[in-house]
């Protein structure tokens, strides 16, 4: 089973260049990689028959697939030029797309985006759905070959508007160029693309006119001049050392030429004279269209292959709080992208660069911990527990009388004719080195914890001496771990971790009984640092938290899977973070702005507390 689907389009009008992309990555990718071409296309589309026609030599040792019956992809490569809402929405049903030079609505939603060719339309690596992932035009199939030096003089000129040339543009050049004199018959040499056909030659004697020509591109080198459209050709040539004059066959080919700096001659060439006497100036100019040229090309080349290889997406799906389909970025940049949830609102993550896990090292807890926070998750036990007591403080309100709880006694659960029953249940879920455990038992409950540290785990059993197992809470068969009929269920900046959110919320609700509480805190999408500077906050967001909440919608997420929210605590208030007030705790700004913050909820971090419903058949796995 092959891993890469490439994905070209075949559309008529849109030029070869997508397809012979497609065919140089599978080629390089081998038996990694596998190429879709249709043998009953959608309209306007060229059939599988008359592709392997135009190009039997080249798809020579390439894996067709022609019909996709249910297979999964590790990737699913879009080289569509334009790719529709609806038609992404199909592809990703056959695994994590990837967009290739993207510029259709679907690269608003798309988990990964490369952009080889420049784009004018906002788009660039960072913030916002136009964003790309990569941007780099090294990424370019670029010729080996390369001229010694710029040339001088137009002795040699190459005409080559990509496989289909649908405006024309060919012939037009040639003709203006001729009658005009900028240029003599000899010196040209047309190309005619495999999906061309003959096209329009008349008036054209005395020029040489070849192709199709396999591996255009290493032949580019041999030639003073290139004339062409926006697009690879434009770009090989100016790797080659070659000067470049564009013609555009559209307004959007028109605006990418300039602004990446070739000259041009404008959309559609208009009629033969004023072409012939722009086409003459330029030629005029060569070194300048060189110099031009140079300016434009890639700085280096990179292996567009080897790094759709290397990528290893995690997911980039659906939404794991409610499964929609649908999700715009946020924010992308090479490692990982951050899409918002058309349906439910909620923030996540796709990761896609293999990594350790970071949870089983004993460094998670002490070194890491300490450049964060300025001492170990030992050192800092005391201001942990005192935090622990806040939390069960809010928890014990929550389930109020159920529990007892009153003039701050220890909770002791009643029955129904009033006599004390066994003490409350708390199973807290990631539980490090038992920070809130200790306060938990220290307050009267029946504690136990679970975490992926062995030695967290360890400490947790032999130090405290309290219950505790090492588990992975998403772990798909992990139901049998976990005590049920929990009076509460806690996660205290651990809800964010998992990527399967939705087993997840399913298996807490399943542990425990109606009413009980479900509590957790976890990093706020509409905290000042999100708001303020939403590009660093992504960025710096670790990236092991697939999700990131907002308080505002928390509600509605957690409705969906059984629980009524009971209580919100916004945490985390840094004045310093917002604009302009000073990293100064006695000025009378940073008080003010702290009292703001927590006025209006801006803080980087909060609380939930909400309650299991009664059992409706949600909570089945």
């Amino acid at each position: 089973m092959s891993s890469i689907l490439l994905v070209p389009s075949v559309a008529r009008g849109n030029g070869s260049g997508h397809l012979s992309r497609c065919i140089g990555l599978a080629k390089r990718l081998g038996d990694a990689a596998a190429l879709y071409l249709a043998e009953r296309p959608g309209d306007g589309e060229r059939p599988l028959a008359e592709l392997q026609l135009a190009y039997g030599n080249e798809l020579a040792g390439v894996r067709i697939v022609s019909a996709l019956n249910g297979e999964r992809f590790k990737l699913v490569v879009l080289d569509k030029r334009a790719t529709g809402v609806d038609e992404y929405l199909r592809w990703a049903d056959y695994g994590p797309v990837i967009g290739l030079d993207e510029g259709g609505p679907a690269r608003a939603y798309m988990p990964y985006v490369v952009d080889a060719l420049p784009r004018v339309d906002g788009a660039g690596e960072g913030l916002g759905e136009r964003a790309a992932n990569r941007s780099d035009p090294g990424f370019l199939d670029l010729p080996a070959n390369r001229r010694a030096a710029p040339p001088s003089a137009p002795s040699r000129v190459l005409v080559s508007f990509g496989g289909e040339d649908g405006a024309g543009l060919t012939a037009a050049f040639c003709r203006a160029a001729v009658e005009s004199g900028a240029l003599p018959p000899e010196a040209i040499t047309a190309v005619s693309g495999p999906l061309s056909g003959e096209g329009d030659r008349s008036g054209l004697l005395g020029l040489r006119f070849v192709g199709p020509v396999q591996n255009l591109k290493e032949r580019l080198a041999g030639y003073d001049l290139v004339v062409t459209q926006f697009g690879l050709t434009a770009f090989e040539a100016a790797w080659a050392g070659c000067a470049v004059l564009l013609a555009s066959p559209s307004e959007e080919h028109e605006r990418l030429a300039r602004a990446v700096g070739f000259q041009s001659l404008g959309v559609g060439l208009g009629d033969a004279r004023t072409l012939g006497a722009r086409i003459a100036r330029a030629v005029a100019e060569l070194p300048s269209l060189a110099a031009r040229a140079a300016a434009a090309a890639p700085k280096t080349g990179r292996d567009l292959a080897a790094f759709l290889r290397a990528l290893a997406p995690r997911h980039a799906g659906a939404c794991p709080a409610c499964g929609h389909a649908l999700s715009k970025a946020l924010y992308r940049c090479e490692r990982k992208s951050y899409r918002r949830c058309e349906r439910c609102g909620m923030t996540h993550m796709a990761y896609f660069q293999e990594r350790e896990d970071p949870y089983r090292k004993d460094a998670y807890f002490f070194e890491d911990y300490k450049k964060q926070y300025g001492r170990s998750y030992l050192e800092d036990m005391p201001k942990l527990r005192a935090m622990a007591a806040s939390r069960l403080a809010l928890i014990e309100s929550v389930l109020g009388a159920e529990l007892g709880v009153r003039d701050g006694r220890k909770p002791e659960r009643r029955t129904t004719n009033g006599l004390q029953a066994a003490a409350p249940r708390v199973l807290d879920v990631g539980c490090a080195y038992g920070a809130f455990l200790a306060e938990a038992q220290a307050r009267g409950w029946d504690v136990v914890g679970s975490d992926l540290s062995e030695a967290a785990v360890a400490y947790v059993k032999g130090e405290l001496h309290i219950p505790a197992f090492g588990a992975d809470f998403a772990a798909a068969a992990g139901d049998g771990y976990y005590p049920r009929a929990l009076d509460c269920l806690t996660m205290w900046y651990v809800i964010e971790h998992f990527d399967e959110l939705g087993r997840v919320l399913r298996r807490a609700r399943a542990l425990l009984r109606d009413g009980g509480v479900f509590a957790f805190s976890t990093p706020s999408a509409s905290g000042v640092s999100a708001r303020t500077k939403p590009a660093s906050f992504y960025e710096r967001s670790p990236d092991d938290h697939f999700t990131v909440w907002d308080p505002r919608l928390t509600a509605g997420i957690l409705k969906r899977w059984g629980f009524a929210l009971e209580r919100v605590r916004v945490t985390g208030h840094h004045p310093e973070r917002f604009p302009g007030v000073p990293d100064r705790p006695a000025s009378p700004l940073f008080k003010a702005v702290g009292l703001w913050s927590r006025l209006r909820g801006l803080g980087d971090t909060f609380e939930c507390y909400a309650r299991k419903l009664p059992d409706s058949g949600a909570d089945k796995e």
